[in-house]
């Protein structure tokens, strides 16, 4: 009898270890465990912030506007904040290159500072000269804008 009673544990443990098994590697479950296990591993993001950068808005060879603009780099983890910080002066120059040839463009004007297109483009930059995967996000916001004294 005793033997009746660990054969049936034995069937039922194996066969509850088998059914949890297909249920979160293989079943319905499969994918809510990645998801899971992903949002566990993924490292904390780290966070460098560049020195307010002034672009000057030029209209028919003429200042119309001063623009400063602060922008923040995301990084997808802590280990990339070296490569990032040794580039910084190589990326303020991009960066300000690309935001004057994007303020001169008159759906950027319209459309805001803080765009869509301005972020996709200042990302792009970040995957060209660091490479791709270590620039997240490039946050943007809008400091100040003012017009230039007329003399």
């Amino acid at each position: 009898m005793r033997i009746v009673i660990l054969i049936v544990a034995a069937v039922l443990l194996l066969g509850g270890a088998g059914a949890g098994a297909w249920w979160f590697l293989m079943g319905p479950g499969a994918e809510k465990t990645e998801e899971l296990i992903s949002q566990i591993s993924r490292p904390e993001p780290a966070y460098i912030r560049l020195h307010p950068l002034l672009i000057s808005l030029i209209q028919e060879g003429e200042v119309t506007h001063h623009v400063t603009m602060q922008l923040t780099l995301q990084l997808y983890d802590e280990w990339d904040k070296d490569l990032a910080s040794s580039n910084m002066a190589r990326l303020r120059d991009a960066f300000l290159h690309e935001m004057h040839a994007l303020f001169a463009m008159r759906i950027v004007r319209e459309g805001g500072f803080e765009s869509p297109l301005v972020r996709k483009r200042l990302i792009d930059i970040c995957d060209r000269l660091l490479g791709e995967g270590i620039v997240a996000d490039v946050l943007l916001r809008e400091l100040e804008r003012r017009q230039p004294k007329k003399a």
